[in-house]
């Protein structure tokens, strides 16, 4: 089943993201812009690849790094001009996409969704006014596949909220009510596999999701396999280089035991 997103400079500014090439990224999105600039998508990528990047850059040491596990750590203070830029960035994506439900701008709005969750979760640490938010993005990424069937990158979010909500301790997790999602580590796996062989714009960060997942499940060679394949895919990101040296470290350690 073919994209239904073109190929073209919105993917490859998600590309040099994932790369940790900020600048660049930046610099695709401005120059596209400037020929579509009311398009919502490419204003919610704007803010989503200036929030990701300098989170990336603030996640603490940890065995292996990802956005679900640093979401239920400590805080990522972020200046206020930048929170506020970020900000008015989502808003107008939000803006533009009012009154319009093609599978682009609903994606727009998914993508808003989750930074608005994410920073909520990781600078401010309001956590009933994030999983709110992810509540709409997961709405939205149901909406988005009734929509366009073939955009599969609605399961990464239906794949992260998952793994999410089985990383809250169960006592919390009780409380949280999301339509359709448990917290289900196997559903989280089934949705991040199918967002990373066949999505667009969330396909690196389903993969990279699932090197975590594969540790936690105990499938230590698929983990290393796929960090291994992201590292080479990205030589610019040292994290997931570095995430190479220590899984595959495990795996060695593990097949001498």
């Amino acid at each position: 089943m073919s994209s239904p997103f073109p190929e073209g400079p919105l993917r490859q500014a998600v590309r040099h993201l994932f790369n940790s090439d900020l600048a660049s990224s930046q610099s695709v999105l401005a120059d596209y812009l400037r020929e579509a600039p009311q398009d919502p998508l490419a204003h919610a990528l704007m803010g989503a690849v200036a929030f990701y990047h300098y989170v990336s850059m603030r996640i603490p040491e940890r065995e292996t790094k990802s956005i679900v596990g640093v979401l239920l750590g400590p805080g990522i203070a972020m200046p206020p001009t930048m929170q506020k830029d970020i900000g008015s960035t989502l808003r107008r994506a939000q803006t533009l996409a009012a009154g319009r439900g093609d599978p682009s701008t609903v994606l727009a709005l998914c993508i808003v969704e989750g930074v608005n969750r994410d920073g909520l979760a990781l600078v401010s640490k309001h956590w009933n006014a994030s999983l709110a938010h992810a509540e709409r993005a997961h709405m939205l990424a149901r909406r988005l596949l009734e929509r366009e069937p073939a955009a599969h990158d609605a399961y990464f979010v239906f794949g992260s909220t998952e793994y999410l909500i089985s990383r809250i301790p169960a006592p919390v997790r009780a409380f949280v009510r999301i339509p359709g999602i448990a917290g289900d580590k196997k559903k989280a796996v089934h949705h991040c596999e199918i967002a990373a062989a066949s999505g667009w714009y969330f396909q690196e960060f389903a993969r990279r999701t699932l090197v975590n997942l594969y540790v936690e499940e105990g499938r230590l060679a698929d983990a290393v396999r796929l960090i291994g394949e992201l590292a080479a895919e990205f030589p610019g990101n040292a994290m997931l280089r570095a995430d190479r040296e220590t899984l595959s470290s495990r795996l060695s350690s593990a097949r001498t035991r």
